[in-house]
């Protein structure tokens, strides 16, 4: 280990070690557990955090999401997150619930097997987790529908799974309707990555983003805004559309 630091320290310093040297505008970057006691590490002293640019990383849901969803992680759990992001601390990390996420997946229902999620979840994500996550099960909110439904399926059947998800009135809720855009945003554009966007796609998106009472204002902005800039070529067409345009300069 000492060899490798020693290594190290002469290639941040110098940008050589013996008769090695790193190319011209390369950079290295190292990641490390923080040194808290939480962690088995070999402690830097001052002369060496002298030699390079320290950044502490810190949780963001969102940029999560958006891996999870390329990584196709099940997305009962990415709702899950998305609503929970408090629960993501030192000790339960992305890596971990990452891991309970994938040992799951692949049950269909998981109310008809909460004592095995439970069990799995207690052994990588500890007892809070994965109670939350149960609570989460119990109250349905795993059955939201899917941004590739939502897409797809038939136009009145979603509007009305999307009007049974977010509620109406005084029962109306925001955080559902906040990770539904979320997740219909960051569907599209990894579907456009490697896909033709359908005419269909675009005529769904135009209707959620124009007539749709899942979606507040500001969420219809938010979809279009993200969608638009995240692939300008393939999503051109929606400000092709009046109505879009016009929702889109309130």
């Amino acid at each position: 280990m000492h060899r490798f630091m020693q290594a190290t320290m002469e290639i941040l310093d110098r940008q050589e070690y013996v008769s090695w040297k790193l190319p011209k505008n390369w950079h290295v970057i190292l990641t490390t557990n923080p040194d808290n006691g939480d962690y088995n590490v070999t402690s830097l002293d001052v002369a060496q955090k002298t030699r390079f640019v320290s950044v502490e990383l810190k949780y963001d849901v969102n940029v999560w999401a958006k891996w999870a969803e390329t990584a196709s992680i099940d997305g009962r759990c990415i709702n899950f997150m998305l609503m929970n992001p408090e629960l993501v601390t030192q000790r339960v990390n992305p890596r971990s619930i990452t891991t309970f996420f994938n040992a799951i997946s692949s049950i269909p229902k998981f109310e008809e097997s909460l004592p095995l999620i439970q069990m799995i979840g207690e052994g990588s994500v500890g007892v809070d987790f994965s109670s939350m996550f149960t609570m989460f099960i119990n109250n349905k909110l795993d059955k939201i529908i899917s941004p590739e439904d939502t897409l797809t399926k038939d136009e009145q059947y979603v509007m009305n799974a999307l009007t049974n998800a977010v509620g109406k009135d005084d029962d109306f809720r925001a955080d559902i309707s906040s990770v539904i855009a979320t997740r219909l945003i960051n569907y599209s554009l990894v579907f456009a990555d490697t896909k033709p966007v359908p005419a269909a796609m675009i005529q769904r998106l135009i209707k959620l983003s124009t007539d749709c009472l899942a979606f507040t204002d500001d969420l219809r902005y938010y979809i279009i805004k993200e969608i638009v800039n995240g692939n300008k070529v393939k999503f051109a067409q929606l400000m092709m559309n009046k109505d879009v345009v016009k929702m889109a300069v309130k």
